[in-house]
């Protein structure tokens, strides 16, 4: 994506003191970030560095500001004006600022044709940086919007892309977790129904103990049962 706010090279010439400088910046909202003052006399130039950044960004050539005419220094009276030769009546030339009658006398604004045209000049100036300041915004905000619907839309997609990365990761770590278990639970297995079948062999043998030794009480007691009638028998020959 192009960059919409390169760095600029700005050209400017003081209005107060004809002193020229220059500096690179990078524009916010088209416009100067911070005020800029001439390096001299310290005069505001950030309107002539906003005009100059709206010519340059309409594709013009940027011309600076054209200084004000210097100023003719006022010839000092010295001595009445009877006393003054005819040959010292000097007429100054004119100039923006300066009337031409009286030498050293400002002139009266409005009577001064060359300052009314710098006035409107100026003033033109302005217009057309506050036009061309509205048709950038203008052709710039359609611009902006799908830059950002681009962004918005590249994010979502990148978001979604770490979303299915992780789902991935948890299938495969639940996988293998499941392994393990069955890896697990079949050893398990094999000794429970080793246990079982153990359980079930002493429990079959302690029954096959129950039977032999009933049988051998059952003995127990004919052998008893036998004696005591032998010793019955005997009793009764005794007493005979």
């Amino acid at each position: 994506m192009a960059n919409l706010n390169p760095m600029v090279y700005v050209k400017l010439v003081c209005h107060q003191c004809n002193q020229k400088y220059a500096f690179d910046v990078l524009p916010v909202n088209n416009q100067m970030p911070l005020t800029v003052k001439c390096p001299v006399c310290r005069v505001d130039g950030t309107p002539a560095a906003n005009l100059f950044l709206a010519q340059k960004l309409m594709g013009l050539t940027p011309q600076p500001a054209a200084p004000n005419a210097p100023a003719i220094p006022a010839v000092p009276n010295t001595s009445p004006a009877s006393n003054i030769p005819d040959i010292y009546n000097i007429r100054i030339p004119i100039a923006p600022g300066i009337n031409n009658n009286t030498p050293g006398t400002p002139a009266v604004p409005g009577t001064d044709p060359a300052a009314d045209e710098w006035r409107k000049r100026a003033l033109e100036a302005e217009v057309r940086a506050e036009q061309a300041q509205a048709a950038l915004k203008a052709s710039l905000a359609p611009q902006l919007a799908e830059t950002l619907k681009e962004a918005v839309v590249q994010g979502l997609a990148a978001q979604r892309t770490e979303l299915l990365k992780a789902q991935q990761t948890a299938a495969f770590e639940i996988s293998a977790l499941v392994s393990r278990l069955d890896e697990l639970k079949a050893p398990m297995q094999d000794r429970l129904r080793s246990y079982e079948e153990r359980i079930e062999e002493l429990e079959k043998h302690l029954a096959e103990r129950n039977e032999e030794n009933r049988e051998l009480l059952k003995m127990k007691i004919e052998m008893t049962r036998r004696q005591l009638e032998t010793e019955r028998a005997r009793n009764r020959v005794d007493f005979n």
